[in-house]
């Protein structure tokens, strides 16, 4: 275990046992490719043939492949032999921190790590994270600290307060502002986007509902974008058979995955993110960077954000009638709601500020690694974050 005295490079082996490409191996990537290369040194353990090996390697960190894919789906036998491969790997390179991106694996990690005395960072990217970390209270003792990214996240992690942090994640700019949006014209329909996999955590499904009301009501001044792929067939003949009972398939377009998602958010007048759980809301960031008024749930990581930088406009969560309704107030109303959304957008952006995010990683990462339990808070910049939050109007956390 390193000590405070310490001045050598800090060697973190970072467990990721999804190797896919979404938002929780991105969040990890923007902290490994700005960790101070003179102070940290890096490796990452993942899947064999793991998509996110390719980002890993351009950013030179190593990798290495010694979990199976889709580990929850493989034989007591399979797991057993790669968890002896991440044993005799660590005795034999000795971290001094194990970072755990995605708390599902726990136990077996904080086994291992208990066995060769390593202190534990765990992420904690999703609800799933939440209640199942909460569920093995057994190795919370392993762990110095817990990182939830919101307010959210962090209410539904059971473990010791003295173990347990919030960090927002900092916010890294794509470049999204770079394809100029048509202006709204009211003798057009509204184009409305929904961006990300197609599941029905995501929302879908309300946007549908919402879809049928507005015809009823407002024929032909909604068009609705769906940006994104299901993984599966059933996800995706799900949503489509709705649509067909509703009769809306001539107000939605399927645009199915997109790279160049700037030149998708230039072609819409506003993003609507219908998903009541998200557990921080980072598509909320992208539209504030590519100045596209937004329309969320004010429930969950997502609402949290609105409500406390003020940006975008909120629909009850759940509710498919009020994010009709709001879709209206937005089309009657387009440029007021356009121009108060813009200045709100860049002090979201400006609060999650990326190089601050990363001295808070930093600074949590050399106290764990000495073996202290530790608590961070950081809900963005001080001076440029606020909170409009109040008892009357606080999102449900629940």
């Amino acid at each position: 275990m390193r000590t405070d005295a310490d001045n050598c490079l800090l060697r973190i082996s970072v467990v990721e046992p999804s190797g896919q490409l979404y938002g929780s191996e991105l969040a990890l990537l923007d902290i490994v490719e700005r960790l101070n290369p003179s102070r940290f040194q890096i490796e990452v353990v993942l899947p064999n043939n793991a998509p996110f090996a390719a980002p890993l390697h351009k950013a030179q960190i190593p990798t290495i492949p010694i979990l199976p894919i889709k580990l929850q789906q493989c034989s007591h036998w399979r797991k057993t032999w790669s968890y002896l491969q991440l044993l005799w790997h660590w005795k034999n390179q000795r971290p001094d921190l194990i970072y755990v991106n995605q708390g599902g694996i726990l136990r077996p990690v904080a086994a291992l790590a208990r066995k060769l005395q390593l202190p534990i960072v765990c992420q904690i990217q999703t609800v799933e994270d939440a209640r199942w970390v909460s569920s093995i209270p057994q190795c919370h003792v392993d762990v110095m600290t817990f990182v939830c990214n919101s307010q959210f996240v962090t209410s539904m992690t059971q473990v010791p307060s003295n173990r347990l942090s919030t960090i927002y994640y900092g916010y890294k700019h794509k470049r999204l502002a770079r394809s100029v949006r048509q202006p709204f014209d009211s003798s057009r329909p509204l184009r409305v986007g929904l961006l990300g996999r197609i599941c029905p955590s995501k929302g879908h499904h309300l946007l549908v509902e919402a879809a049928n009301k507005l015809k009823k009501q407002a024929l032909g001044q909604f068009q609705f974008r769906f940006i994104g792929d299901a993984l599966n067939l059933d996800e995706l003949s799900s949503i489509k058979g709705l649509i067909a009972r509703l009769d809306v398939e001539d107000a939605i377009e399927f645009r199915g995955y997109r790279s160049d998602i700037a030149a998708e958010l230039a072609n819409l007048d506003v993003l609507a993110v219908p998903s009541i759980a998200e557990p921080f809301g980072r598509i909320l960031c992208e539209a504030a960077e590519a100045s596209l008024p937004v329309l969320v749930s004010d429930s969950g990581g997502l609402g949290e954000l609105s409500w406390r930088f003020d940006v975008g406009l909120r629909f009850r969560g759940g509710d498919s009638e009020d994010l009709a309704r709001q879709l209206q107030s937005i089309r009657s109303d387009y440029s007021e709601i356009e121009s108060r959304f813009k200045p709100a957008a860049q002090r979201l952006l400006s609060a999650l500020n990326l190089s601050d995010y990363i001295a808070r990683i930093e600074e949590l990462l050399n106290t764990a690694a000495a073996g202290k339990s530790t608590s961070i808070e950081w809900l963005g910049s001080a001076e440029e974050g606020f909170s409009n939050m109040s008892p009357a109007i606080q999102p449900s956390l629940s």
